[in-house]
């Protein structure tokens, strides 16, 4: 997802305007990054990491 979120962001920020991360005050690409991480960190977590088999 983050991958995903990069390759908009430079396509965004080659073909419209220059579009800097602003993290004081949070602007909307540096949200849409921090939900990407969340989104990716959250997945990770919620799968199952070994599968036990029972018996």
């Amino acid at each position: 997802m983050t991958v995903i979120w990069f390759i908009v962001w430079l396509i965004a920020n080659n073909v419209g305007t220059h579009e800097p991360l602003l993290f004081d005050p949070v602007n909307v690409w540096t949200a849409t990054l921090i939900a990407a991480i969340a989104l990716d960190l959250g997945a990770a977590h919620a799968r199952p990491t070994s599968r036990r088999r029972g018996g």
